[in-house]
């Protein structure tokens, strides 16, 4: 039961970050993309937000397999 609790606490703690990044991103996107250092900080965003979606997905499927 405990190890289903962590499960969900990661899920939840993952997809609240995917969230932020998400937010994070439009507002870096509004704030103007004219240097160099800004599109390397929006691929780092979008690298981010994948790993994000994987673990979600990862984790829900893993939540679901075990009922």
């Amino acid at each position: 039961m405990e190890k289903r609790f962590m499960t969900i606490f990661r899920l939840v703690i993952m997809a609240l970050a995917f969230v932020a990044l998400a937010v994070f991103m439009i507002l870096h996107i509004c704030a103007g993309l004219e240097t160099q250092t800004s599109k390397l900080y929006l691929g780092l965003y979008i690298l981010l937000m994948g790993w994000a979606a994987v673990r979600v997905f990862s984790l829900a499927k893993d939540l679901l397999k075990k009922q």
